[in-house]
């Protein structure tokens, strides 16, 4: 997966039909989310403590749900 990195620290990724954000917390812990399609509301969330373990979290969903 391509990862690009947004203003703010914040990085996201489109693998069809999903696309997956994660962007740093204030407490030093990182949350992600992961939108099917075009939905405004997210099909998955979580909270990480690191970048790379929010990044696995989303990729494990994504690579889980049977759709990629």
């Amino acid at each position: 997966m391509k990862w690009e990195k947004a203003a703010g620290d914040r990085w996201s990724a489109r693998v069809e039909p999903f696309t997956l954000k994660v962007e740093p917390k204030g407490d030093g812990r990182w949350s992600w989310q992961v939108f099917q399609g075009a939905s405004p509301n997210p099909t998955a969330t979580g909270i990480a403590a690191s970048l790379g373990a929010a990044r696995t979290a989303t990729e494990q969903f994504v690579k889980r749900s049977g759709l990629v």
